[in-house]
Order: C-alpha cells, then structure tokens, then sequence
C-alpha cells in the first residue's frame, strides 16, 4: 500500500460546520500554528539521522512500539518532536472521525495505529526485505502492513513529506480495521482522499499562495481534465474492476500514480456531489457498494462494480458521465483560481 504515492497525502479532516470557516476559535486558531510548527520543524530538518539502525529481535516481534493515544511509535536514528507526536495524533482522530462518516461503521474501541519511523532509507529498505520479504525504493514513501499491522516509513528526503505520508498510510490501517479487504481502487483512492489536508495546509492564509498539498490538488484536476478532453480517461467499468498495480501500469502506460488520481476523484465525486447538491444518496449508494463488496463470494471489486450498476440511476455508464462532469467542474474552478491569481498585482 502506498506505492508511488509521489505527492504529499495528509489527513487532518476539517469539521468545522459550514457557515464558520471565518469564526475561529482561540483554541482552532492556536492548533494551526502548533501544526504549522510542527511542519517547519520538519523543513528545517531537525530529524535528520546520526547513525545506522540494527534490526533488532524486538523489531521484528512488533515488541518495541510506545507512546499513548491512538499513534504508537517505534523509531530508529530518528528524532521524533512532541510536535509531531500531536500533529499525528490530531490528525488520526480526525482520520477516524472522517471514515466512519464517509462508510457508517465504526473502528474497534482498541484500536490503535503502530508507527515504524526509521531515520535513513538503507534501514527502511532492511528492515522491509527481513521482515517482509518486500522489496522498495524510493518512491515507496511508507506502506500499511496488514500482517505486522504497522505502518513503515522513513524521514524522507523531503522532510516535509513525512507527515502527509504517515497520515496516508493511517488510512490504510484504519480501513483494514473496519473492512479487512475492499477493492482495490478504493483503496487507494479513498486513502488519497481523505488524506487530503484541511483548507489552512493547501493554502497560506496570510498571502493566499498554494501550499504543496493544494498545488497537487490543484494540478490533479488539470491533468484528469485534459485527459476527459483527449478521451484519454479509462473505462470506468475496468478501472473499478482492476486489482492490483500491474494493472494500473498497463492501463496507464507505466504512470501507476495515474491510478491513485482517478481514484482520487471518482471518491471525490462520490462525496462532495451529492454535497454540492444537498443530498445524500450517491454517499449512501457507495457504502452499500462497500458493504457488498464485503459479504460478496465474488472479487470485491466485482461486487462492487455490480452493485454501483443496479443502483446508480441509468448504471455505471451514467455514472461515467457524471464523473467526466465532475472533473470538468472542477477544472474550470481550478482555472478561475489561477486567472485571480495571476491578475493580483
């Protein structure tokens, strides 16, 4: 999970009722400078590593995690801030909150996250072929292992990514706890989705300038709009239905991380229209599609593809088309955002 996840993920899911985003509480506003703190630690590389890790026998049992709330950790050659601790801890709950809205089920009440950090690639990559026999390189920023349940990451070379991608990853871990098995765009998708930052890290407040999460964002919907215009996006019935990397880099021409971003959009577009329209059924449609997937003798995402079929109206080919709209929508706000920007003095 979380291959050639090349763009930052972060979860810290904003809750703040509509009508309030311009009312901000004392204690809002002091969480989004100690988040903003925590991310320039990071920048400024203050984790960085001064020694080799050993694989210890304690490692490999899944023995040596500590720490309290929902975030364990375990961490080698790496120093890991109390700022950090609380950003992911925050952003857990939130991640949490969000996924049991978006599916209607809850986690396990002793449900926790294990946090595997280490502080140089060459012992993430170690520890990932002796304890799992699974080979990385550096593209794979961290992965959600369902046997070891814990998620492995390194510091990263960019420091800042860190952060988005232990809470991307998180997303892994908490869908494994409520569902075990999904399909597989889902799982990824909805990852991407919900590890999307709250409106305060995509933008800077002060000067309005996209952060790196928006900016990603941002060119997400380009991209995906220029493919909708060349006739270049996938069959939706096919996308739904592929099962594993391999298929998304014969479908995408080598660009796995293609897949990520249809994903990405095809739950956007499962969550936020019916939001934009006031209603709630193609959220309701997906959780059933998701709760069929699960009971199915056939393939999730078979399962899945049957049930969105018999209950969006007019099918999956209506659905396609909407989702084409959706992408084309968004586009066009993105263009419009860019075109402001552009004529500021």
């Amino acid at each position: 999970m979380g291959l050639y996840s090349l763009y930052t993920r972060v979860l810290l899911r904003d809750v703040r009722p509509r009508g309030l985003n311009r009312l901000m509480s004392p204690r809002k506003r002091f969480e989004q400078v100690f988040f903003c703190l925590a991310l320039a630690l990071l920048q400024l590389g203050l984790g960085r590593p001064v020694e080799a890790a050993e694989i210890t026998r304690e490692m490999l049992r899944g023995e040596d995690f500590r720490g309290t709330g929902l975030a364990k950790f375990a961490v080698h050659d790496y120093d890991l801030k109390p700022e950090m601790i609380y950003a992911v801890n925050y952003g857990l709950t939130n991640l949490v909150s969000a996924h049991q809205q978006a599916f209607r089920q809850r986690v396990p009440s002793a449900f926790v996250i294990r946090y595997r950090v280490f502080g140089r690639f060459e012992d993430y990559e170690k520890y990932s072929v002796q304890k799992y026999n699974k080979q990385i390189d550096k593209r794979m920023l961290g992965y959600f292992s369902p046997r070891g349940k814990e998620i492995v990451t390194w510091r990263q070379e960019a420091a800042w990514r860190l952060l988005p991608t232990m809470q991307h990853e998180g997303c892994h871990a908490i869908m494994d706890a409520m569902f075990g098995q999904l399909p597989f765009w889902m799982i990824e998708g909805s990852a991407d989705w919900l590890g999307e930052a709250p409106a305060w890290l995509k933008q800077n407040s002060q000067t309005g300038e996209l952060l790196p999460v928006g900016r990603d964002q941002q060119m997400r919907w380009l991209k995906l709009d220029q493919l909708r215009s060349e006739g270049k996006l996938p069959d939706m019935t096919k996308y739904l239905i592929s099962d594993d990397y391999k298929v998304w880099e014969k479908m995408f021409g080598g660009d796995i991380g293609m897949g990520y971003d249809i994903g990405w959009s095809v739950f956007d577009f499962f969550i936020k229209s019916g939001e934009r329209a006031g209603v709630n059924w193609p959220q309701e449609i997906m959780a059933e599609a998701v709760h069929r997937s699960q009971v199915s003798s056939t393939p999730p995402e078979a399962a899945f593809a049957v049930t969105l079929n018999s209950k969006w109206p007019s099918g999956v080919a209506m659905f396609e088309k909407g989702w084409h709209s959706w992408i084309r929508i968004n586009a066009e706000a993105e263009r419009a955002k860019i075109k402001a920007a552009r004529s500021k003095p």
